[in-house]
């Protein structure tokens, strides 16, 4: 295990832990972690058993990375042992799959967001940030991972209210009113892979594919 610290004021710090197999792959990126502008904490692991050591022990984290092809614990599985341990932490998967079906089942028990590796290192820490942002899972969320409906106990499906953050909300309104992604990147100053970052996270919490199917989605919800 590896620690990277960017800064020493604590309270600004992310606290980062990334899992991956390869060590050339997690030294290599800490180059990305050293020289990036976010201030990040950040915890490697070869193991993913030597992480979930570590969380029972006590350590936590704001964001998990994690490969998905890896010996013993896969990606899914390591996912899986932290819902179960009902930790809320949210989770980038960080892989260089082109599975399709593994990377549906990663979002269905509760990945944040996929990123591939061949992605620009922008992409990454800009996922870290909107993972920040969202703030851990909480509740039923944890249980039931990306699931969006349960069975009450008469039968009848109850809705489980999407986990929006603050800006992801900020974002629905702007989309509700006709902004375009350049007029939320001028409004919220942020990027405009930021904007489809988020717009992912919020199409994934409504259940939706579309701009117009989320802010439908949204009014039925009552969500503004």
């Amino acid at each position: 295990m590896l620690n990277l610290v960017k800064s020493p004021d604590a309270d600004s710090l992310i606290r980062v832990a990334i899992i991956d197999d390869h060590l050339l792959f997690l030294q290599g990126i800490s180059y990305v972690f050293d020289n990036c502008p976010l201030n990040l904490n950040v915890e490697k692991f070869t193991q993913a058993t030597d992480f979930l050591q570590a969380v029972d022990q006590g350590s936590t984290y704001d964001v998990v990375i994690t490969d998905l092809a890896m010996k013993q614990i896969n990606g899914i599985a390591l996912i899986g042992a932290l819902r179960a341990r009902s930790i809320g932490v949210q989770v980038i998967v960080l892989s260089a799959s082109e599975d399709a079906m593994t990377r549906t089942n990663a979002e269905m028990i509760g990945a944040f967001c996929f990123v591939h590796k061949s992605d620009e290192e922008q992409v990454l820490l800009e996922a870290i940030q909107a993972a920040v942002q969202a703030g851990p899972l909480a509740g039923r969320s944890i249980q039931n991972g990306a699931r969006r409906t349960m069975f009450a106990h008469d039968g009848t499906d109850t809705v489980v209210r999407p986990q929006l953050g603050p800006q992801q909300r900020r974002i629905l309104s702007m989309m509700a009113d006709g902004g375009t992604n350049k007029d939320i990147v001028k409004a919220l100053s942020i990027s405009e892979n930021t904007v489809k970052t988020h717009a992912k996270i919020i199409y994934r919490e409504l259940s939706v594919g579309s701009r117009a199917a989320a802010v439908q989605r949204a009014r039925e919800l009552a969500l503004f």
